[in-house]
Parts: C-alpha cells; sequence; structure tokens
C-alpha cells in the first residue's frame, strides 16, 4: 500500500524549500488557475484552417480579429468592409482566414472575382447560402425565405413573389409608385434648395425615406398614404419666420442647414425602427441571444405590433378585392401574392393561408430589403456626381438627347418614357455606382462538403466571402496561377463562356462611368454591363432577387434629379468618401448642395 506525502513533505523533498500552510495553499492554487487558464484558452482561442493564410497576432488573441479589427477602425476611420481588404493586402493572398465569431469557425475570404463567378454560377451544388444573412434577420423576418437552403421548399415559398420582378409589373404597376415617390422627393428637395440659399442639406436621410416610401407604396399600392416624404415637406411649411432665420443663421455657408424631418406615420416608423434593429446587430456573434432581448424592449415590440397588424389589415383587403370577382389586374405586391397563393393552394389541393406566418414575412421582406440597399447606394451616387462635375454634365446631355420631347417640352420625362428605352450614360452610372459603393459588404456561400478553392482546402461548413470591393473589384487583381483554378472555372473558358476581364490597374478605384460603355461601329455608345468584375447583387439562384427592381428605382430617381438640379460640390470636410456599417456600407457624410435647372 503506498502512502502519498501530505503537500509540505512534498515540496520539501523535491525543492528543497519548507513552506508553511498559507504558503503552499496560494501555490497550489496559483498553479490550478494557471492549468485551468491555459486548459481554456487553448480551448478558446480560434482554430486556424491548414493551409490558408491568417494573421497570427489574430490567432492567438480568443477574440480573434475584433481587436485588430477596431484598431483599424479607429485608426484609419475604416470599416469592416475595409478591414477585410486589409488583410488581403498584408497577407498577400486571394485567399485568407480572419476569426470574427470566438468559438466560430474562421471565415475565408475569397478576393478573386472570376473564381467567386465560378463558385456562385457553377458549384451551387458545393456551396449554398450561409446562415449569417439568415442570423441577422431572425428577429424581424423569422419566416422569411431567407433562411431556407435551396431546395423544394426554398422554391416553393419563392413562388409567392415571382411575378413581382417581371418587366411588365415593374414597368407598369412598379414604375408609376415609384416615379411619385420619387417627384415627392424632388418637390421637398426643390424647397430645401430655396430655404438652404445655396448652403449643403442631408441627403441620406431624405433619400432613405423615399426609398422606403417607394416600396411601401409599391408593396401595399391602392392609395397607399403614409408618406414620409410628404410629411417632412408639410414639417418645413409649418416652420414660421424666426424658426426659419434660426436655421439659416446657425453655422457658416459651407456648413449643411439642419431642417426638421417632422414626424413621421406610425407604419413608417415602424419599418424604421425594426430596420435599425438590424442594423445595431450587425457583426454581433451571438444574434440568437441578442435577439431574445431585444425583441423584449418596449419600443421593438409596438413596432413588431404596429407592423404585424398592418400588414395583415392588408392582406385581408387583398383577399377581399380577389373574392370581390371584380375582374381587375393585381395592382400591388399584395394583391400579387394573394392571388399566386389561390393558385398554389388550388393545385396543391388545399385551403389558401393568406394570413400565415410566412405571407407576413414574405410581405415585409420586401419592404425592408428594397429600401436599404437602394438608398445607400443612391447615396453614393449623388456623391459621386456632385464630385465629377463633367461626368454629371455628360449624363445630363445624354437624357436630354435620349428624351427630346420632354426637352422641347419643358418638362420632367415621364415614368412610360424613361422605362422605355436605356440610356448608356444612365446605365453606366448606375452600375459605376454599384461597384464603388459595395452597398452590401460580402456575398457568401458556405461549403457543403470538403472542396477545395484555389488549391487550398476549405472544409464541410466554412463559410466563404467574397467582398463586394476589394482586389480585382475595386483594387488591382492578385497574381493567379490558372492551374489553380477549378475544374469548372477552366472548363467555361475553354467552352467560351468567358468572365468579365479585370479592370486596368490605373484608375481601378476612381468612380468611372465611361468604364461600362463601349463605342459600337456606328460610332453609337452602347452599355456593356460585362466590361468588368461587378458582384453587387451576387450570382446564381440566390443572387439578390430585387435586383432589376432596383436599377428601375434608381433610373427613375437618378433621371428627375439630374434633369431638375445641378448637383454642386460641398466643401471637402462634408465630401469625404469614408463609409459607416449600417444595415449597408452607407456613406459617412451625403450632404447636398443644388443649383434648380431652367426646364
Amino acid at each position: 500500500m503506498s502512502e502519498t506525502l501530505p503537500w509540505g513533505q512534498y515540496l520539501t523533498y523535491t525543492t528543497g524549500v519548507i513552506p508553511n500552510d498559507r504558503f503552499g495553499l496560494l501555490l497550489v492554487s496559483a498553479l490550478g488557475v494557471g492549468i485551468i487558464w491555459k486548459l481554456l484558452r487553448h480551448v478558446l482561442l480560434p482554430k486556424p484552417i491548414p493551409g490558408i493564410p491568417y494573421v497570427e497576432a489574430s490567432a492567438n488573441n480568443i477574440m480573434g480579429d475584433i481587436p485588430a479589427m477596431m484598431e483599424h477602425i479607429k485608426a484609419t476611420d475604416g470599416t469592416f468592409v475595409t478591414y477585410l481588404r486589409s488583410v488581403m493586402d498584408r497577407l498577400n493572398s486571394p485567399v485568407v482566414q480572419i476569426f470574427m465569431f470566438p468559438l466560430g469557425k474562421p471565415l475565408v475570404l475569397l478576393g478573386d472575382f472570376a473564381e467567386a463567378q465560378d463558385l456562385l454560377l457553377r458549384r451551387e451544388h458545393e456551396f449554398d447560402r450561409s446562415a449569417t444573412l439568415g442570423d441577422l434577420l431572425l428577429g424581424i423576418l423569422p419566416n422569411h425565405h431567407v433562411h431556407l437552403p435551396t431546395g423544394p421548399q426554398w422554391k416553393a415559398q419563392r413562388l409567392l413573389i415571382r411575378d413581382l420582378m417581371t418587366p411588365s409589373f415593374l414597368h407598369n404597376v412598379a414604375g408609376p409608385v415609384l416615379y411619385d415617390s420619387a417627384a415627392d422627393l424632388i418637390e421637398l428637395w426643390r424647397a430645401k434648395m430655396r430655404l438652404a440659399d445655396s448652403r449643403p442639406f442631408d441627403a441620406h436621410h431624405d433619400l432613405y425615406n423615399f426609398a422606403l416610401d417607394a416600396m411601401s407604396g409599391f408593396t401595399f399600392g391602392h392609395g397607399f398614404d403614409h408618406s414620409t416624404i410628404r410629411h417632412a415637406a408639410e414639417s418645413l411649411q409649418g416652420l414660421d419666420s424666426s424658426a426659419l432665420k434660426a436655421l439659416q443663421n446657425k453655422g457658416t455657408k459651407e456648413d449643411p442647414i439642419s431642417f426638421p424631418h417632422g414626424k413621421v406615420p406610425d407604419i413608417m416608423w415602424a419599418f424604421e425602427e425594426l430596420t435599425q434593429l438590424v442594423a445595431s446587430l450587425l457583426g454581433n456573434p451571438v444574434p440568437h441571444l441578442t435577439w431574445a432581448y431585444v425583441l423584449r424592449k418596449p419600443a421593438s415590440k409596438k413596432a413588431k405590433r404596429i407592423k404585424e397588424r398592418f400588414i395583415l389589415d392588408e392582406l385581408k383587403r387583398a383577399v377581399q378585392r380577389l373574392e370581390g370577382g371584380g375582374g381587375e389586374k393585381p395592382a400591388s405586391a399584395v394583391d400579387y401574392m394573394v392571388a399566386r397563393e389561390k393558385t398554389l393552394a388550388e393545385k396543391a389541393g388545399r385551403k389558401p393561408d393568406y394570413f400565415s406566418s410566412v405571407m407576413v414575412d414574405e410581405v415585409f421582406g420586401i419592404v425592408y430589403t428594397g429600401h436599404e440597399t437602394t438608398s445607400t447606394m443612391l447615396s453614393w451616387a449623388v456623391k459621386y456626381l456632385a464630385d465629377t462635375p463633367a461626368a454629371q454634365g455628360t449624363l445630363r446631355a445624354a437624357l436630354y438627347a435620349a428624351f427630346p420631347e420632354a426637352k422641347a417640352e419643358r418638362r420632367t420625362p415621364t415614368i412610360q418614357e424613361i422605362t422605355s428605352k436605356q440610356v448608356p450614360w444612365l446605365e453606366a452610372t448606375i452600375e459605376e455606382s454599384l461597384r464603388c459603393s459595395a452597398t452590401a459588404p460580402t456575398i457568401d456561400r458556405m461549403a457543403l462538403n470538403d472542396t477545395q478553392i484555389l488549391g487550398y482546402r476549405i472544409p464541410k461548413g466554412t463559410v466563404v466571402a467574397q467582398p463586394c470591393s476589394g482586389p480585382s473589384i475595386t483594387m488591382p487583381a492578385f497574381e493567379i496561377d490558372e492551374a489553380l483554378r477549378s475544374p469548372s472555372s477552366l472548363s467555361a473558358r475553354r467552352d467560351g463562356d468567358t468572365v468579365p476581364p479585370n479592370w486596368k490597374h490605373e484608375g481601378i478605384s476612381t468612380w468611372s462611368p465611361e468604364r461600362w460603355l463601349v463605342t459600337r461601329a456606328d460610332g453609337r455608345l452602347e452599355f456593356n454591363p460585362k466590361a468588368g468584375p461587378q458582384i453587387a447583387f451576387g450570382l446564381g439562384t440566390r443572387g439578390c432577387y430585387g435586383k432589376r427592381l432596383t436599377y428601375v428605382e434608381s433610373r427613375i430617381l437618378l433621371t428627375l434629379l439630374v434633369w431638375n438640379f445641378e448637383l454642386l460640390q460641398c466643401a471637402p470636410q462634408i465630401s469625404r468618401l469614408t463609409a459607416v456599417m449600417t444595415t449597408a456600407n452607407a456613406p459617412r457624410d451625403c450632404y447636398i448642395r443644388l443649383k434648380e435647372l431652367e426646364l
């Protein structure tokens, strides 16, 4: 039978030191804590994927890349997006990994458009939409199709909104509503311009409200009358002379004048409140837990209640119109969805479920996804146009040439005119604004099995993100050995399924619409959407559903804006091109200074 020495005797035997009881207790405790911490730290430290480059300091920090990212943002006035680009630049590799989620898997960044295009278009059997966006929207759209993997259930749910992006619906139903909202914004800015007396004023907030009005009208139709833009106009009319004078006398001529926004209708407040909740969770490592807490707040509960009651009421009205048998064509997104649900139910031999949580979330999904990114892109576009007078002048001349009747009659082009023809310079302006603004930070997909990208092993379950800006898009592309590309990528090249050529290194980061234009044999300009890399809306089956709607909305607003006003440059201190991450990559400064043009 063996005997165990008391700890004091053991230490004396092994070290020659005769400790007292208190010292021994402290020493044992310290050793125990040290061992536990070492084991815990080993568990908490990021687990890099072998072979893929990463920042070693981040791998040795239990918070991964988060501290380095925060330092980068503080030191450079950057964002999550610029940090991603800095890591690829630092490691000089088109494939890197970062550690953004404690205890989570590394996020792999792919900085090469050609390979990202192949992944999104030709390797859909290997990669599917990741849960990242779904987790971010969990609290406001828990039953939306964004959460579903690509498959029969996802396709069945998408059928509810299938008709909304057809040219006939966009031009005949959505177009007039979008046009009316754009006209309201033009009139609001005309009033602000006159009151501002050549001073700049905030544009992003108004563009946000324009897009929210437009998408709400598009979704609900039938005299939807809860316009935030009109309420803002009414708040201007309510300014007395003393209040107006106080606004005009505050600051210098270069400082923005701050106009009141006015009280927005309850339903629009609810939409905005829920949108801001998503923004507050961006980058949150535990979105599920955070949503459980956030949705218990009084304002969140109130906004959700208002939103759901309003949507259910609109669905009831749409059902009544459908069952009334008036023979009228659907005049809103809700009308189309109700009609589609009836058709799907008849084919499946079931009763229609017009008021399901799926219907409610798909309706709100149209409003949410359709206004945030579009308004952000338009905010960047007005900045680029104001800072590039020559391009603005060329666009205006192109619009005058495209709509000669409107110019001759000294009026603004109609919605029918705008949607009836393509204006290459307008298309190029929109496309270049999408490229340079990188409204969505990344397009990501999750590996469904073990696979490879450019020779690097990608384990099953890894999320691969292609930044919407950076190498090969707004920065020079990496030199890549073609032999490392996937078989499907190489096969596509051999078969003539060409990848857009990389942009020239010179001026790649500069906003320049003409890069999207080519001159035809007859000397006419033509817009070429494949002139170079562009990934703003994603690609493939899970690409952005509302892409066509964004283009229609942008064509209308930019046409009316450039036709009616000259956008003047603002002072450098309020014209920075730095961004801030909300739910999109928004400009930190977005002010507008206008000069009215004679029609």
